[in-house]
């Protein structure tokens, strides 16, 4: 747990560059408020990963268990208890502003679902070529059927990305026929660096491949969940994508 919050700290500096110079560059607004909400969630978001089997000792009553269920149940809960002081505290916020919402917006799931169907072949073809081959059992196939998704769409692209985006305040870009802005760019590039850049045993290790996935399948969720207005489809992807690759 050490080693992850030093790598958290090392990132969090490397993203505040990054903010100071699109800063200086006008191409955004920051607020301390904000911002200082946002670090805030990160880091509970992440000590629930870690604390969760104290907190959920599943494995008491499962000893079988070989996934981190606890974890990702005690982040999911995170996040559920966010967004009802979201809906009790934040003046004017709807759930629909973070997401939640099974309502799409109008001629977005078409374009959506090819999006969708495109990044599973992706995946299919890559780790075809750089995989080990299958390897999972029931518990692993559950388990990335529902918690990835579950677990870190409505808190990344859903809670994070809406606090992000009143910390880091900018115009929005159309990419592909989604209006993306500079707090999702950012919300990228720390996705991408929370699993490319780590400090374990006593160094850091960086994966320029994990890095460059990480980056470009959160990018997919972002899009996707910009472009429909809506958590479901960004769940429904990344879960997709995560069971998938459990076969090759």
């Amino acid at each position: 747990m050490q080693g992850f919050f030093l790598t958290f700290i090392v990132h969090s500096v490397a993203i505040s560059i990054f903010v100071l110079g699109l800063r200086k560059l006008k191409l955004l607004e920051v607020n301390l408020v904000w911002s200082a909400i946002s670090f805030v969630l990160f880091a509970t978001y992440f000590t629930a990963l870690f604390i969760g089997r104290d907190v959920i000792p599943l494995e008491k009553y499962l000893p079988d268990l070989n996934w981190n269920w606890s974890g990702k149940i005690a982040a999911i809960f995170v996040w559920l208890i966010v967004l009802i002081a979201l809906l009790r505290l934040k003046t004017g916020f709807i759930a629909r502003d973070a997401g939640f919402t099974f309502k799409q917006n109008e001629n977005s799931i078409t374009p959506s679902l090819f999006v969708i169907l495109c990044a599973l072949a992706f995946h299919v073809t890559l780790i075809s070529f750089i995989g080990n081959g299958p390897d999972y059992d029931a518990e692993e196939l559950l388990y990335q059927a529902t918690m990835p998704g579950f677990d870190e769409e409505p808190m990344f692209r859903g809670i994070i990305l809406y606090t992000l985006s009143l910390a880091f305040v900018s115009k929005r870009y159309s990419v592909f026929g989604a209006n993306i802005n500079v707090a999702g760019v950012i919300l990228v590039a720390l996705f991408g660096l929370l699993h490319g850049v780590m400090y374990s045993d006593g160094q850091f290790t960086f994966s320029a491949l994990s890095l460059f996935l990480t980056g470009f399948y959160g990018f997919i969720f972002l899009w996707l969940r910009e472009k429909t207005g809506s958590l479901l489809l960004p769940i429904a992807a990344h879960n997709s994508l995560n069971f998938v690759g459990q076969f090759f």
